[in-house]
């Protein structure tokens, strides 16, 4: 399965910034451990910065005593009076920095003094100067720039710069300038220090990144293994939420798979058992994907699988997910000693490279899915960009998406006064002129991901009306599954600012968990909404509703309102439900009220409110009255 390795491949940066951060680190340690073979280098750096001044004065000594005609070494030679004149320039570049200055000249491979302004220790015309380097001497001549030198082995000389006497484009002479050992002595310890001080601060800038570049690195593999569900190889959610924008989707196959009916095995055998059985699905599948995949528990019983498309063929793609289907199918599952067995529906992508983003592949799958549940479940479904329902259902999805779901509001009338009491948002999408109703809208999207997302929207769009007008209050309509769904009990529970304006109608489902329904509702009441029971006498609903769940407002369905004034049945199970209802504090609200005579039957009844087309349509926002009450 999907190993390790995704967080050597996620956080690759982190990697090679440690990787550079070390070969940097070595280069530095090296460099330092190897300071005395630079040293020489850095200092002749140093002492060149220091003499620039000096290096200056001397090149105009030089320019001033060269600047007559005839060669410059012969005339030195044969004239005394020049000589004296030049030794008293060079004095001029004497200081306490400097112990003598004097001027060489080379023959036949051997220095001979020509100047020398120094009064003690003299050297003399034609007399040898031993050096120890010539070297130095012929370094200069080739490359007619200065050098430093640097005195090793004498007691009272520090360096020495040496400068070419130039005549001719060729080098005739040296001037020698010699520092003594208390100027070395200064410019090397600023130098020592300061290369000192510097390698620490790099060294130790060096040991705190690395220290910042480990805490990183662990904080990443620490997310890594937050995102992991524990001893499988399987991520969480988050995971997709966190990488949704470093995930190539389409280097993948994608497929949304779901575990059939398994809302039953928590119902029957309860919570701990249903994530037994996940555990146990979850470990099955992994063991049929490999490291180049990815494998993301999408929902409670919904996974989504990454199959890359360079480790399999489309043919064999579909080969893996008709095993994964088959391997499910053919499972022995015990629980509490009972054996059941469970199938899966999924849904694929094979040309996600088509797919806009991410989210819309996973769409598409959602939407592959919902066919697979609606042919019998148990089965593998393909994306199908031709397949009409498929586009039908697109369609849906691109309009809430792109804002085009909004609400219309019918009122709910107080029938002691005719006031409007609050009205009902009435779910509508707006298709160009077109109005689509919700008999067209909810069926299509049913068992999609996408329907949750139809709650959110409506609660949305009408938190907001609410918002912006104070005198406003509306019913909005939410499955009993909606009510169990933490991002829409998280969006009502911040916005119950105006909880007290925003009733709570639920919806008939087929499979209630009223005690899950009950906690929910616990939790809204304690934020000041109000519930009320939608449809009530319509299909297959059932007087569980009215005592299993804590709630304010009881809707009577219009089947039983629309004939009540002739209809001796009707009249009879509304009288006893109002009778009911007025005994435990529960308010009643009649639908489908289309004449005047339903009106009075109902007040005669003690019904509080009404709701009908003899009252008015539900009509947009902007056409309802300014006033409410």
């Amino acid at each position: 399965m999907y190993n390790k390795l995704i967080f050597s491949s996620i956080h690759k940066i982190y990697y090679y910034a440690l990787i550079a951060y070390t070969l940097i680190f070595s280069l530095l340690l090296y460099f330092y451990i190897n300071l005395p073979t630079y040293e020489y280098k850095f200092k002749n750096i140093i002492l060149s910065q220091s003499i620039e001044g000096v290096d200056a004065s001397a090149e105009r000594i030089i320019d001033h005593i060269t600047d007559t005609n005839g060669s410059f070494l012969e005339k030195n030679i044969i004239n005394m009076d020049i000589r004296i004149s030049n030794e008293s320039y060079l004095e001029h570049l004497t200081n306490r920095h400097i112990a003598s200055v004097f001027i060489v000249f080379l023959d036949n491979g051997k220095l001979y003094y020509l100047l020398d302004s120094s009064k003690d220790d003299k050297g003399e015309l034609g007399e040898l100067f031993a050096y120890e380097d010539l070297a130095v001497f012929l370094k200069v001549k080739a490359r007619k720039k200065r050098e430093i030198y640097i005195q090793e082995g004498l007691m009272n000389l520090g360096f020495t710069l040496i400068k070419p006497i130039i005549q001719e484009n060729r080098v005739v002479a040296f001037m020698l300038i010699d520092y003594t050992q208390k100027s070395l002595d200064v410019l090397i310890s600023r130098f020592s220090s300061f290369a000192h001080l510097f390698f620490k601060v790099i060294i130790s800038g060096l040991l705190l990144l690395l220290l910042i570049g480990v805490y990183f690195i662990w904080i990443a593999h620490l997310k890594n293994r937050m995102y992991k569900i524990p001893n499988m190889n399987v991520f969480s959610r988050l995971y997709l939420t966190d990488y949704y924008e470093r995930i190539n989707f389409s280097n993948y196959y994608i497929a949304l798979v779901d575990i059939d009916l398994f809302k039953r095995i928590n119902d029957i055998y309860g919570h701990k058992n249903g994530d037994n059985v996940i555990v146990l699905l979850m470990k099955n599948i992994s063991s049929l994907l490999s490291s180049e995949d990815i494998f993301i528990q999408y929902g409670g019983g919904e996974f989504l699988l990454f199959i890359g498309k360079k480790r399999v063929s489309v043919q064999e793609f579909r080969y893996l997910m008709e095993d994964i289907r088959m391997m499910v199918e053919t499972l022995d599952i015990k629980i509490d000693n009972e054996m059941v067995k469970m199938t899966l529906s999924i849904g694929a992508v094979i040309e996600t490279e088509n797919s806009g983003t991410l989210q819309d592949a996973i769409h598409q799958a959602d939407g592959a899915l919902y066919e697979s549940k609606h042919n019998g479940r148990n089965s593998v479904h393909y994306f199908d960009i031709s397949d009409d329902r498929r586009v039908y259902r697109e369609r849906l999805k691109d309009l809430i998406n792109a804002g085009k779901l909004v609400c219309y509001y019918q009122p709910i009338i107080a029938l002691d006064d005719n006031t409007i009491h609050h009205y009902e948002a009435l779910l509508r999408i707006e298709d160009g002129n077109k109005i689509i109703y919700p008999d067209k809208i909810l069926p299509d999207l049913e068992d999609s991901y996408f329907y949750s997302r139809i709650g959110m929207h409506v609660i949305e769009y009408n938190v907001k009306k609410l918002r912006e007008d104070r005198d406003f209050s509306v019913a909005i309509n939410l499955s009993s599954d909606d009510l169990l769904n933490e991002a829409i009990l998280s969006l009502l529970i911040s916005s119950s600012d105006i909880s007290n304006r925003m009733l709570i109608e639920i919806l008939e489902n087929k499979s209630v968990d009223y005690d899950k329904v009950e906690i929910s509702i616990q939790k809204l009441k304690l934020f000041g909404y109000k519930i009320c029971i939608d449809d009530f006498g319509s299909g297959y609903s059932n007087l569980d509703h009215l005592l299993n769940l804590s709630i304010d407002y009881l809707k009577l369905d219009g089947s039983l309102i629309k004939n009540l004034h002739y209809d001796k049945k009707a009249h009879s199970i509304i009288q006893a439900l109002t009778l009911f209802c007025q005994q435990n504090e529960i308010e009643v609200i009649a639908e489908f009220v289309e004449n005047r005579e339903i009106v009075e039957v109902l007040k005669g009844f003690g019904i509080e409110y009404g709701q009908g087309y003899y009252f008015d349509t539900a009509k947009p926002y902007d056409e309802l009255p300014k006033k409410y009450y």
